[in-house]
Parts: C-alpha cells; sequence; structure tokens
C-alpha cells in the first residue's frame, strides 16, 4: 500500500501519462501538480519516484536534474481505479452504518413511547 503523498503523486502521473506512453515531464511542473499540504521538495519527489519504479507503478526511462521521461504502467492505472473502488465502496458501508443507527434509534424512542402508553393504560 502507498501513503497518501505517494497516490498523490501516482494520480497526477496519470493525469500527464493518460495515454500509457512516455511522457517527458519538468521536475517542477510535477511539484506544481502535487497537493500544496504535501510540501514535497525534489528530494521527496526522486525517492517516491524510485520507490514506485522499485515496485513497478511506473518505468522511468531518463532523468536528469530537471527532467523525467517516464511512463505509468498498468500496475499503477489500476492502483487509481481500485482506489476509487475502495473509497465509494466505503462511503456505501459508512452511509449504511448511519441508515442503521438512525433507524435503530427512532425504532428504540418509538418503542419506549409505547411502552410508556401501555404501562400508563394497565396501571
Amino acid at each position: 500500500m502507498l501513503d497518501k503523498q505517494t497516490t498523490d503523486l501516482l494520480k497526477s502521473l496519470n493525469k500527464f501519462c493518460a495515454d500509457g506512453s512516455y511522457k517527458v515531464l519538468d521536475k517542477t511542473d510535477i511539484l506544481s501538480s502535487l497537493s500544496k499540504k504535501f510540501n514535497t521538495d525534489l528530494d521527496a519527489l526522486k525517492n517516491m519516484i524510485e520507490h514506485l519504479q522499485e515496485r513497478n507503478y511506473l518505468s522511468v526511462k531518463y532523468s536528469d536534474e530537471n527532467v523525467y521521461c517516464l511512463a505509468v504502467l498498468p500496475k499503477g492505472r489500476l492502483f487509481e481505479e481500485k482506489n476509487e473502488e475502495l473509497i465509494n465502496e466505503r462511503k456505501k458501508y459508512n452511509r449504511l452504518i448511519l441508515t442503521t443507527m438512525s433507524l435503530s434509534c427512532i425504532s428504540a424512542f418509538v418503542g419506549a413511547f409505547l411502552a410508556v402508553i401501555v404501562s400508563n393504560l394497565i396501571f
């Protein structure tokens, strides 16, 4: 599993390399496309790209101080799709839990209310 910062980088690279071919990308363009909350620098970018390359998420053909020539491999494209699928399933599960809790609370309130009415009628 990838951390949030590396996942953000992979999403950004998927947008740049949408057709699956090699693209020459400037490092500053990659950094500017990443979320600002992670405050990624060039060394962190290099480490994340090496990490993704070691795990066969992308292929780097060439790199120097300013540019990368890389392509996102099928495993990298599938990771984003699976990640979105997991997020959607989590949302459905949370909605189900919220609905169940709401209906349980309402049922408990109605049951207690009816119990009070019945006890007042009997006694």
